[in-house]
């Protein structure tokens, strides 16, 4: 449908629609929209009261409050502005492998998944690739649900490959970025701990409301496919490694898998940021639908 994943059947871009994105902040938008904004305006929030000065309008007065403290205050109300919404997704090699696994496919899908929510809600989205290769320029900031088709085909030019610094890759981005706002990273985070943790807390620190998406695949995690002597590649690096595989060592493999994600998964919990895990092979529409909470959503 319109050149985007198919997952995106029109029952479930009806339940996009009814979905949007929530933030434990207030950030200034770049137009009007449903997200309550730091700034003062003429929504029907309340937000505070200041004394009333000489030329203010008389229709904002608590003449409730005037009544009882004998003093004239001015009732201030919350703007409400668009959020701006960043997307960022790992094209690395590793992201392609296993190609049974379909890890960058099902990354492209969250990540449209997510944009078209909050295109949906009246809010600005931009999307980057991080690595990879073959990605045309990036559209930009972008409003409007149809320009889902571009961000469709934007991201239908990428394809994994290279190794990814995440920390180093994520403070390129933070510079160009002029307003916080709610971030989307989406990876398999199969990289040293420190990265991540560095890179994530970039925009920790930058103000912004972080959702981090770790997608693995269901043969990487149970290391189907490994058994005897295997020639082991490092799909980034291109180091090798030959090792022989039996129960344990999968087993093994396994246990350290689950341990990394669990070490992503405390380090979001413990900064006040959003951690949802996705193991490809599952369905897709149970599992976003479901996970909205843990994505940062709300119905």
């Amino acid at each position: 449908m319109l050149g985007l994943p198919q997952e995106f059947s029109s029952d479930f871009l009806a339940r996009l629609e009814q979905l949007r994105i929530k933030t434990r902040r207030e950030y200034a938008g770049l137009g009007k929209g449903g997200h309550l904004s730091p700034r003062r305006g003429s929504s029907l929030e309340f937000n505070d009261y200041r004394h009333y000065s000489l030329g203010d309008d008389f229709r904002f007065i608590d003449w409730g409050l005037y009544g009882r403290t004998d003093k004239l205050y001015i009732k201030l109300f919350a703007e409400e502005e668009d959020l701006l919404t960043y997307i960022f997704i790992d094209a690395s090699a590793s992201m392609a492998l296993p190609a049974a696994d379909r890890k960058f496919e099902m990354a492209v899908a969250t990540a449209l998944a997510l944009a078209y929510v909050a295109l949906s809600s009246g809010d600005r989205v931009m999307i980057r690739v991080l690595a990879g290769e073959g990605a045309k320029p990036s559209p930009g900031l972008v409003l409007g649900r149809h320009r889902i088709v571009d961000l469709a085909r934007y991201l239908s030019s990428a394809k994994p490959a290279g190794e990814l610094d995440l920390a180093h890759a994520l403070a390129s981005e933070l510079v160009t970025i002029r307003r916080a706002g709610k971030v989307f990273l989406i990876s398999d985070y199969l990289m040293m701990t420190n990265s991540v943790t560095r890179g994530l807390g970039l925009f920790t620190a930058a103000n912004m409301d972080v959702t981090a998406v770790q997608i693995l695949g269901a043969g990487e995690l149970d290391g189907s496919g490994l058994d005897g002597d295997v020639e082991l590649v490092d799909a980034e690096s291109g180091e090798t490694v030959r090792v022989s595989i039996g129960e344990r060592e999968r087993e093994r493999h396994h246990q350290t898998m689950l341990r990394l994600s669990r070490e992503i998964r405390t380090f979001c919990f413990r900064n006040g940021l959003h951690y949802v895990l996705y193991v490809t092979g599952a369905d897709f529409h149970e599992f976003f639908l479901r996970a909205v909470s843990e994505l940062g959503l709300v119905h």
